[in-house]
């Protein structure tokens, strides 16, 4: 085996203590992204308010394992002189890396006095915004003073993003004002930049923008609706597609929606089917797995001036259909058609455990299927099916033989039986429980023996008692 080739000590800085060692701001942080400039302030500030000296262990180890540019020595840092009011620069006029310091500092007299040192330098124009958010009122109102006579176009369109993230705080808005009015029409390759936040509030401010400022394509808004991980972004992104949906549909802006994983997109698109002169696509849906679309569909269709009815039992025409939707069964139990219920019996013997299951499902919102019919699906071999036999039968619980119930949960029945067998028990009376589980207490199955053992010790209500 070839020999390991031995590594040499890695070195990790932080932001601030780049700049403590006089690093410009490019080499200390990625000045691109808005958040380590929010993140930056928030470092400096803790850093410079350890007055007593104290600094934790880890601060201390990595003091000791600096680079060659000198020592992480926080004490050293520049600080506010009470007596002579004025902050202890190391040289005059300060470097950036040490203004840029001061700007964050945890004294609010050293974060004024740096204001008057950002003019002319745009490589402190973020952090001179962050300060116009600052909770000092005096520092809040200077920093705005410089920002407005140091601001211009291009540099408040590089602002932008940090703006939309400062103003999540309680002073932020002005900010966020003053950079959208000094920076003009925004460019497009800005959209990226303000859609990529890691706060779900700014990436929905940052939608908001972009469609006030038109910088988002039918392309670039579809790509949002199907991928965007924030419902509010999808529904801000579907909507502004739809109201560019024209009649006819040239561009088939609604194709990608009709097929999205979201099934409230997939329902505002069907429903602009009709607005599209496509109303009679919304036949291809009226299965599909979601309510709220079939709804939909069903609106179109007769705003079409078509019924559903007969589509539906074309679909459920056979027991043995394949390729069978589950939707469809569900759709036509919705509609109303006349005979649903007769042509959704035979479909609970359907080669298809889903259909079977979506069938019984259905008979149960007609309120169409038996306890017999229930009783013989609670031993079909598809888990769903006996789920939903289950949830149909607990209302008739108290009517089955009990010699049935004690036999769902016997041992050797399918694990899917036993369980949902075990949930019928717990909807009887608690005396059945104590009879049938007595002998279940060590079974091999973990939540039968747990929940005989939970039997045994569960006192018996008082006699008379409706328990």
């Amino acid at each position: 085996m070839r020999p390991l080739v031995p590594l040499s000590p890695t070195l990790y800085l932080p932001p601030q203590d780049r700049l403590l060692l006089g690093k410009p701001l490019t080499a200390a942080l990625d000045t691109a992204e808005p958040d380590a400039w929010v993140d930056l302030d928030r470092r400096i500030a803790t850093a410079t308010a350890w007055r007593t000296g104290v600094r934790p262990l880890r601060y201390l180890l990595r003091e000791r394992n600096a680079d060659g540019n000198g020592s992480v020595d926080w004490a050293a840092a520049p600080r506010w002189d009470e007596e002579a009011h004025d902050v202890t620069w190391s040289r005059f006029p300060p470097s950036e890396a040490e203004t840029a310091l001061v700007l964050c500092h945890d004294r609010w007299q050293a974060r004024e006095a740096a204001l008057a040192l950002t003019p002319g330098r745009p490589a402190l124009l973020p952090l001179l915004l962050v300060r116009c958010a600052d909770s000092r009122p005096r520092v809040r109102e200077r920093a705005r003073s410089v920002l407005a006579a140091d601001l211009d176009g291009p540099a408040a369109a590089e602002l932008v993003p940090l703006a939309l993230r400062l103003s999540l705080r309680p002073h932020g808005d002005w900010a966020l004002e003053r950079v959208l009015a000094v920076a003009g029409p925004l460019p497009p390759s800005l959209a990226p930049r303000i859609l990529t936040s890691p706060l779900a509030q700014v990436r929905v401010l940052g939608v908001r923008l972009c469609l006030e400022r038109g910088l988002l394509t039918p392309a670039g808004l579809t790509d949002l609706v199907l991928t965007a991980p924030d419902r509010a972004v999808r529904r801000l992104c579907t909507d502004a597609l739809l109201a560019r949906v024209s009649p006819g549909d040239p561009e088939r802006l609604l194709d990608p929606l009709l097929a999205a994983s979201s099934a409230v997109t997939r329902s505002s698109a069907v429903t602009a089917l009709h607005r599209a002169g496509r109303g009679r696509e919304a036949a291809w849906h009226v299965s599909d797995p979601s309510a709220g679309v079939r709804s939909a569909a069903r609106l179109v269709l007769r705003m079409e001036g078509r019924e559903s009815g007969e589509l539906y039992r074309a679909l459920c025409a056979g027991p043995d259909v394949p390729g069978l939707a589950p939707g469809a069964l569900f759709g036509l139990a919705e509609s109303g058609a006349p005979g649903a219920a007769a042509l959704l019996r035979p479909l609970t013997a359907h080669p298809e455990g889903r259909v079977r299951a979506a069938a019984l499902a259905a008979l149960r919102m007609l309120d169409a299927v038996s306890p017999d019919t229930l009783m013989a699906a609670m031993d079909d071999p598809h888990p769903p099916v006996v789920r939903t036999a289950r949830k149909a039968l607990v209302p008739y619980v108290l009517l089955v033989p009990e010699e049935w119930l004690a036999a769902l949960v016997a041992p050797g029945r399918p694990r899917h039986v036993r369980r949902s067998g075990l949930r019928l028990l717990c909807a009887h009376s608690l005396a059945l429980r104590k009879r049938v589980l007595a002998a279940l207490e060590e079974d091999e199955d973990p939540e039968v023996a747990h929940e005989a053992q939970r039997a045994r010790y569960e006192p018996l209500p008082p006699a008379g008692s409706d328990g």
